[in-house]
């Protein structure tokens, strides 16, 4: 038998029960000098003794002698085994959670144009959930010596339904544009070489074979002040739709 660990129960259960030590000397018949030394583990009460102070304290001989209570054990015992089962639930929710909102695979087409005097790269992502269009790299095709000269540019990304034309995107504003000198004009590929669409929740309306109803319109101001416009078609591959 560990005599402290007795000593230690047999304190924590008087303090427990609001009573001094000369009172529970008192209730057992015996010296607070008694009490002092069980408590401090420099002895044990004999049989008699922990049978009274069993039924004093309410709990058992067997808890006395081993220093502590068996029913606090088991609820500490049974907490453990509620706490690990919620954290086990709540792992397998979240596995569950997580694998219902994986995004399904992402399916790619290429996006290109058969424009002569321009060329794009590009492309659609798309599953059951959502389709996501990212153009990018447009050049003017032709060699920097032929390329003419402009001052501001801007790039507007639409789509055609019909007779109906919706813009989506939209790179650069030369609606505030102003004049300026010569020596600070640019070719349009050097214009354009930052541009760039990327939209993340397209709703594509082509058709099921292929995606032929959007298109790049390029506005551009020269050094004479002058707008030129240029309107490139886009072909998508395949079909953009499941």
């Amino acid at each position: 038998m560990n005599q402290t660990k007795i000593g230690a129960y047999i304190k924590e259960l008087r303090i427990k029960n609001n009573m001094s030590q000369s009172q529970l000397a008192q209730k057992l018949s015996v010296t607070n000098q008694a009490i002092s030394k069980w408590e401090n583990g420099r002895g044990i009460p004999d049989i008699e003794m922990l049978k009274q102070l069993s039924t004093i304290f309410n709990v058992k001989v067997d808890d006395l002698i081993n220093g502590e209570s068996k029913r606090k054990n088991n609820n500490n015992k049974k907490l453990l085994l509620i706490l690990v089962s919620i954290i086990i639930i709540a792992i397998v929710i979240t596995i569950v959670v997580l694998a219902n909102h994986q995004p399904n695979n992402f399916n790619f087409n290429s996006i290109a144009s058969d424009n002569d005097k321009f060329s794009i790269k590009g492309v659609i992502a798309y599953n059951n959930n959502k389709k996501s269009i990212y153009i990018s790299d447009i050049k003017y095709q032709t060699t920097t010596s032929e390329e003419d000269k402009y001052v501001v540019a801007e790039c507007i990304l639409y789509e055609v339904n019909g007779n109906t034309e919706k813009k989506l995107s939209q790179c650069g504003d030369i609606s505030n544009h102003k004049t300026y000198e010569t020596k600070e004009a640019n070719t349009l590929t050097t214009l354009l070489k930052d541009v760039e669409f990327n939209l993340d929740n397209y709703t594509c309306t082509c058709g099921k074979n292929s995606c032929n109803n959007l298109y790049l319109r390029v506005n551009a101001i020269d050094t004479n002040n002058k707008t030129i416009t240029y309107n490139i078609p886009i072909q998508i591959d395949n079909k953009c739709t499941k």
